[in-house]
Parts: structure tokens; C-alpha cells; sequence
């Protein structure tokens, strides 16, 4: 059995055989996304380059390391940077999604500490990495730790998930497909413009409930990357939307994003039909699990997912900001100021 290090020396000596890789490329990156055991949409580049596209005041900061193995380690990151352009405030991953290390293999727990401390320079100011309920590491103590949760359901035939569904879910799912709502994935541009006025409709309804909203470019990026691993499913009524889902799709497992139905249809659960056949599909294509999102301490929120079936997952979220030098440049800005 090999034995891990433990003293300083053992630590040098594994990041001299560590090599970093300062901007791995794109194939590079996107090739661990797609091994990585514990990778989701959110950890791939196209994730990246959506956040770019709605949000110029950031930039692509991904670093990789290549272990003394040959196997590659990759921290999928967007960065802000100061105005002085000394010092970066980092994100993995920005927008709530998933983040952290993907590796093309499981990483011992030395490794990751020291790949951690390997990737963190006199630059950077901040680092905000989101955890990941599909595995999680023990990172560093110099980062501070968060405890969060979201609500995983696991598929499987899909009749045997359907009986998962509290008795009131089904009934109203039932009543729902009596109307013959029409379902299916939007394809087109106008369609996600009317999509995103649904949106509009629903922050309307939630007034100061609303707990963060997303500006129209976000979804125009999201539509003009097409990626297979994006879908837009609708609920029509004579070919008007009036309830839509966002569905991630990585590897086996499916991540619901966004949702938005018209107040007036709400009683006639276009919502849970929709989400019923999404669920249906991805049994019938073999994905593991959906993922429904953390729901930001709302209880409702919460109620909806479990009368899916769906249940609580803890996972956490880090941040780091242990700069010395970005501490001591901040303190000589107070002085100049004064």
C-alpha cells in the first residue's frame, strides 16, 4: 500500500513531480470534463464561454495540473480582475453551478491539497469555488467551508420512479395531460424570446421573493451555443408556450436549470406535466439522476422537488481569501486615502 506524505519535505517533492499547466486548452479541458467521474455541464467549457458571452467583465481562468502519473488534473474558473489588473477575484463555477477540481482519475487526498496550493498565486485576491454533490474533496483548512444542499432524484424504470411522486403530484399530472398540452424542445430563437417573457411573468409574480434574475443574453448565449448538452422543453397550449424547463445534460446525469410558467395556466399543472415527461425521457435515454438545484431556503421551493421524489443532498462551498500581499495592498489604499 503506498504510503501518502506527510511532512514538508514529502510535500515539495510532490509538487516538483506536479506540473502546472498555466492555460490548458480547450480539447484538453473539455476531454477531462468528459472522463471525469464527478464532472457536470457546468465544469465544461461551453459553460465558460456562456458566461463570457452575457458577461464581458469576466475572463476564462482554468488551470491544470498534470500529475507525475501522466493523469490531468483541471479547476474550471471564470476571473474578474481589478482595475490596476494586479489582482483576480475567482469563481468555480460562476452563476451557482457546480465547481471545483475534475481529474481523469480519482485524486488521493494529499493530491488534492497540494494541487490546490500548486494552482493558488500571489495574484489572486479571492477564489469562491462551488462544491459538487456528485463527490467532494477536503480541501485546504486556509479555505473556508459552507454547508449547502440541493435535491437529487435517482431514475431508473420509469413507472417505479412515477410511484416516487406524492399521490397529489400524480393526480395533478393526470389532470394535466387530460388538457392535451403539447410538449417538446424549443429550436428556434423566437422561441426562447417568448420563453424568457414567461420569465418575466414569473419574477413579476414573485415581486421581492426574487432572489436573483437573469438578464435576456444570458438565454440568447445559451441558445446561440446550441450544444447538444442544453435543452429548452415547452408546454404549449395551441402552440403558445406557457411553461418551460431548462434541462443540463452531462455525461449520465441531468441538472434542472430554469423554469417558468404563465400565472394564468398555473392551475392547470403544465409545470409538473412538463417535468414528468423530462423525467421520462431521461430514464428512457439511461441518465442516473436530476438534479433539481439548491432552492435558496425556500420552502416551497423544497416542497416542489420532494413531491418528486427528489431528495436532500449535502454538499458545501469554499472560499478562499488568504493573500497576504492583497491584504497588505489594501491596507496601503485605506492609508493613501486618508
Amino acid at each position: 500500500m503506498e504510503e501518502k506524505p506527510t511532512g514538508t519535505a514529502d510535500w515539495v517533492f510532490l509538487i516538483v513531480k506536479m506540473k502546472l499547466i498555466q492555460n490548458p486548452s480547450i480539447v484538453l479541458w473539455d476531454q477531462v470534463a468528459g472522463i471525469a467521474d464527478n464532472a457536470t455541464f457546468f465544469h465544461t467549457s461551453t459553460w465558460a464561454k456562456i458566461i463570457l458571452e452575457t458577461f464581458p467583465q469576466f475572463q476564462i481562468a482554468t488551470k491544470g495540473v498534470e500529475l507525475d502519473d501522466g493523469e490531468i488534473v483541471v479547476l474550471p474558473m471564470v476571473a474578474t480582475v481589478e482595475r490596476n489588473k494586479v489582482f483576480m477575484w475567482l469563481e468555480s463555477m460562476y452563476l451557482g453551478g457546480y465547481g471545483g477540481l475534475i481529474s481523469t482519475r480519482t485524486l488521493r487526498a494529499d493530491e488534492v491539497k497540494t494541487v490546490l496550493k500548486l494552482l493558488i498565486s500571489s495574484r489572486i485576491a479571492h477564489i469562491h469555488l462551488i462544491g459538487n454533490p456528485l463527490f467532494e474533496y477536503e480541501l485546504p483548512r486556509s479555505f473556508k467551508q459552507f454547508d449547502l444542499f440541493t435535491h437529487i432524484l435517482n431514475l431508473g424504470d420509469s413507472d417505479e420512479v412515477f410511484q416516487r411522486f406524492s399521490s397529489d403530484r400524480r393526480r395533478n399530472i393526470r389532470k394535466a395531460k387530460k388538457l392535451n398540452f403539447q410538449f417538446g424542445i424549443a429550436d428556434t430563437e423566437d422561441q426562447f424570446e417568448e420563453y424568457f417573457k414567461i420569465y418575466e411573468d414569473t419574477l413579476n409574480r414573485w415581486g421581492e421573493k426574487t432572489l436573483v434574475s437573469y438578464p435576456y443574453s444570458l438565454f440568447e448565449a445559451i441558445y446561440r451555443f446550441k450544444s447538444d448538452s442544453v435543452k429548452l422543453w415547452v408546454a404549449k397550449v395551441d402552440d403558445r408556450i406557457v411553461s418551460g424547463k431548462i434541462i443540463f445534460y452531462h455525461r449520465k446525469f441531468a441538472y434542472y436549470w430554469h423554469g417558468s410558467t404563465l400565472e394564468e395556466y398555473l392551475n392547470l399543472y403544465p409545470d409538473p406535466f412538463l417535468m414528468s415527461e423530462i423525467i421520462w425521457d431521461a430514464c428512457q435515454r439511461g441518465y442516473k439522476s436530476i438534479d433539481f438545484g439548491p432552492s435558496g431556503g425556500l420552502k416551497g421551493v423544497e416542497t416542489y422537488k420532494e413531491k418528486f421524489g427528489a431528495r436532500k443532498v449535502s454538499f458545501h462551498s469554499y472560499e478562499w481569501d488568504d493573500n497576504a500581499f492583497f491584504h497588505i495592498y489594501k491596507d496601503i489604499l485605506r492609508f493613501l486615502r486618508k
